[in-house]
């Protein structure tokens, strides 16, 4: 594969967003989203997976709402017209703290993950490769918006990990862990590059980051930059 043919990311995208996937979608392709739930601007969100610019065609509609204990629709919009929805009754975002949402197109169905854990599939209604953009609408920010397509993190001899250890020193000889959100994690290599995140709960003594990773083959020259923006 020519690395040099990734999609950007989208980086920063201002909600509501559609932006245009280069060659549409392919099996294997991963599209994976890192944001944070806001208290304001409603009490749902949506990522749309669509043909064209506007909204008369979109092949996955996945809506978190934050209602009735909250709930997860997704659907499916043909010509203007929506299919039955399918609920899942089971909210994984929380208002106000950070997520990663990813969505990984296979042949059948989409699968969706939250925070690195299986959420649910959704079976396609219409052909996959006829999507070829992406919406994002109500009460969401987003730091970014990464594509890994098919095969990409194959070129690596080892996977990559990333350890995140939180302690705090509050007397010597005294060791607590903080009470914070636990950092968004992923059991396997899926992390896109430039890769941008939040640091639940900020930074603090005796906080510990450790990034780990692989030089991909390609790889024409050695270097690396990790910033840590207030």
């Amino acid at each position: 594969m020519n690395f040099s043919n990734i999609q950007p990311p989208f980086l920063n995208p201002v909600v509501p967003f559609t932006g245009s996937i280069q060659g549409g979608l392919q099996d294997g392709l991963q599209i994976t989203l890192n944001g944070i739930v806001l208290h304001s601007g409603g009490t749902r969100f949506a990522v749309n997976l669509q043909n064209g610019l506007g909204d008369q065609n979109i092949a996955f509609h996945f809506n978190p709402r934050f209602e009735e204990g909250g709930y997860v629709v997704c659907n499916t919009k043909t010509k203007g017209s929506w299919g039955p929805e399918e609920r899942n009754m089971h909210m994984p975002f929380q208002r106000g703290n950070p997520f990663q949402l990813s969505f990984l197109v296979q042949s059948k169905e989409f699968q969706v993950s939250v925070n690195g854990n299986f959420f649910l599939q959704y079976i396609h209604r219409v052909p996959f490769h006829q999507v070829d953009a992406i919406s994002v609408t109500g009460a969401v920010g987003l730091t970014n918006i990464s594509f890994q397509p098919s095969g990409f993190w194959k070129a690596t001899t080892a996977p990559m990990t990333q350890t995140v250890i939180h302690t705090v020193q509050s007397a010597p000889g005294q060791m607590f862990s903080n009470p914070v959100i636990p950092p968004v994690m992923q059991s396997g290599p899926t992390y896109p590059i430039p890769y941008f995140t939040s640091i639940p709960g900020g930074l603090y003594p005796s906080k510990s980051i450790t990034v780990s990773g692989m030089v991909l083959p390609s790889a024409q020259r050695c270097g690396s930059c990790v910033k840590i923006i207030a």
